[in-house]
């Protein structure tokens, strides 16, 4: 049940009272509050939501069929086609999420990453990044592609520790745990492809490029670090990328730079 509470300012209602004059019921609300049920509002704007939905989709199907449908990987071409459209057109947001989250699913179930990439990016970057296992599912993916992808992996593991507390006990760890590592070795990676060029093209935009790729490589290991040995988790690969990145164990000692989660 969804309760509304309501501080009712009573000079603004009653008016000034005069000293001596009687007591009414609404004195009771003079230093308290009032609560207000709006289940059935809310229910009635579920309801509604759901039918703009439904509408929006109608072009391109039932959305009671197309949902499951979308989950076995079973959507046609045309099917497809028709929501990108409707998905692309919306103007409520409400809509743009649901037809691409449809979308999604059935890249998925199909196998089909490339098609599967492109809908996350522009839901996440269009529509709604607020879903943490969202943001960690697309940051793991673009973790294991070429260097390019790197900074942009980096980028949604952010935004996924950024909504880290929408999960808790073991998940919470887990999660945390894997995202600090994510960045941490998409940083290496982008640090070792830098540096494998600047072997073969040395310049002086790429030397100062390939330093700010091991310094960053340097801090995120560190992170992962503390924050393996603050979940007491194992420190083993973090330990080495983080003296790999630093030069030294010094950084990377428990008494160095850095801190916990």
């Amino acid at each position: 049940m969804v309760r509304l509470t309501a501080l009712l300012l009573v000079a603004s209602l009653l008016g000034c009272k005069k000293n001596g004059a009687p007591t009414t019921d609404m004195d009771d609300f003079s230093t308290g509050f009032v609560d207000i049920d709006l289940t059935a509002e809310e229910e009635e704007l579920e309801a509604l939501m759901g039918s703009e939905i439904s509408q929006a989709v109608a072009p391109c199907g039932d959305l009671v069929r197309l949902e499951p449908a979308a989950i076995m990987g079973r959507l046609k071409d045309g099917e497809i086609r028709c929501l990108d459209r409707t998905q692309r057109e919306a103007e409520l947001q409400t809509v743009k999420r649901k037809v691409s989250i449809v979308l999604m699913r059935d890249a998925w179930a199909k196998g089909d990453l490339h098609r599967w990439e492109g809908i996350v990016r522009r839901h996440l970057s269009e529509i709604d990044q607020s879903d943490p296992a969202l943001c960690y599912m697309f940051a793991k993916y673009l973790s294991k592609k070429g260097p390019d992808y790197m900074e942009e992996a980096i980028r949604w593991a952010d935004i996924a520790l950024d909504n880290r507390n929408v999960w808790s006990g073991d998940q919470f760890v887990e999660n945390v745990y894997t995202l600090h590592k994510i960045k941490a070795i998409s940083a290496h990676k982008e640090w070792r492809y830098l540096s494998e060029r600047y072997t073969i093209e040395p310049s002086d935009e790429l030397d100062e490029r390939v330093k700010a790729s091991r310094n960053n490589t340097k801090t995120l290991a560190r992170e992962w670090l503390d924050y393996a040995r603050t979940a007491k988790r194992s420190t083993d690969a973090a330990y080495q990328l983080c003296i790999s990145a630093a030069g030294t164990d010094g950084f990377c000692d428990e008494s160095g730079a850095g801190g916990g989660e």
